[in-house]
């Protein structure tokens, strides 16, 4: 097939995340299968407007919302199938497109407007959501936990929607770390207000309560950095926190192995890769209770699912490093669980919806 993939950035955009590398997993194991790839994403500085990494052609024109009015006219090029990832902001690929579409939703955005944009853009982003989703209910989806699955029958969505299997991939440390269970604690995502790190931040300091060696290690990088900064000094966590920026995977891969647990504080998630790439070095997660996280924790069996307020979290983390035997059991099913997981089952799934749409439109 010759797939055109439409999403606002790529691995190489400064705010590339954990959506992006998702879809550039999937999308180098189609181009593996024989298929052609073509990504349509948003200029950056630095960056060439034309590449090909991993045999994906990367085609990257205009800023993060602009670069929607060149999807058209590439698509002419002649695609057998559209992919239009949706994160925030859609190409409205059904409109326009004469080739079939197929949906790709991480999640939803709802409340993450709130905390991303100022007002009154948010309480735009917010009323337009639903609005635009009407345009794709009746095409094809794929996503990537049944929470957002969930949101998008509640909004009325009346096509298919296969919910595919998330893959993470980590390297476990030869040999394991040994843990003490003094509370090593790490927070991986862009440094954004949705991902609430502050709330992180305010339970390490509940939690030095009781175990005062415990200390956060927070990877990633973005526009909140400075904030969260002074925040660890306005806490005196200064020596407590240390806030990392963006590091190489094996070195992502070292700290979540030598972390009590890892923590996650956002407002909505696709899954919660970092949740997935813990549990394959040895590390059970402690979340809020949020779409996404829901999905990617089962709360008692593989980790702790808490109500969202730094409280609560500080207490699931306490109950978890305070009974040993309860942390090696769910860090182990956590691990099983994980390891279950695989980017070729990954690409099978997506690469089958993608072979149906082109069927029916046959």
């Amino acid at each position: 097939m010759r797939i055109l993939v439409l999403n606002w950035r790529d691995l190489a955009s400064p705010g590339g995340g954990g959506a992006e590398r998702v879809t550039h997993e999937i999308a180098r194991r189609l181009v593996e299968r024989g298929h052609s790839v073509t990504w349509l994403s948003s200029s950056a500085v630095g960056v060439p407007a034309d590449d090909v990494v991993d045999g994906i052609e990367i085609v990257r024109r205009g800023g993060e919302v602009t670069t929607r009015f060149h999807a058209p006219r590439l698509a002419r090029r002649g695609f057998d199938v559209v992919v239009d990832a949706i994160n925030t902001v859609p190409y409205l690929a059904p409109v326009w497109s004469r080739a079939p579409v197929v949906v790709f939703f991480h999640q939803l955005a709802r409340d993450v407007w709130w905390h991303e944009a100022p007002f009154p853009l948010s309480a735009i982003g917010f009323g337009l959501e639903p609005v635009y989703l009407q345009i794709y209910r009746r095409t094809p989806a794929i996503t990537v936990s049944a929470s957002t699955r969930d949101d998008l029958r509640r909004f009325g969505h009346r096509a298919t929607i296969d919910v595919i299997p998330l893959a993470a991939e980590a390297t476990l440390p030869t040999p394991a770390p040994t843990k003490t269970l003094s509370g090593r604690l790490v927070a991986i995502g862009r440094l954004t207000p949705s991902k609430r790190l502050d709330h992180a931040i305010a339970a390490l300091a509940v939690l030095r309560d009781t175990h005062p060696e415990s200390r956060l290690d927070i990877v990633g990088a973005g526009p909140e950095h400075d904030a969260l900064e002074r925040l660890v000094a306005a806490r005196g966590l200064r020596g407590h926190v240390t806030l990392h920026g963006r590091i190489d995977d094996a070195v992502r891969d070292q700290l979540l192995a030598e972390a009590d647990a890892v923590v996650g504080t956002s407002v909505r998630e696709g899954w919660g890769l970092t949740v997935t790439e813990a549990a394959l070095v040895g590390t059970p997660a402690v979340v809020y209770d949020i779409p996404g996280f829901r999905d990617a924790v089962v709360d008692g069996r593989t980790g702790v699912v808490t109500t969202a307020t730094p409280a609560a979290l500080a207490q699931g983390i306490r109950d978890l490093l305070g009974d040993p035997a309860r942390y090696e059991r769910l860090a182990a099913a956590a691990g099983s669980r994980a390891h279950a997981l695989g980017w070729s089952s990954t690409a099978d799934a997506f690469e089958a919806t993608l072979e149906s749409a082109v069927s029916r439109r046959s």
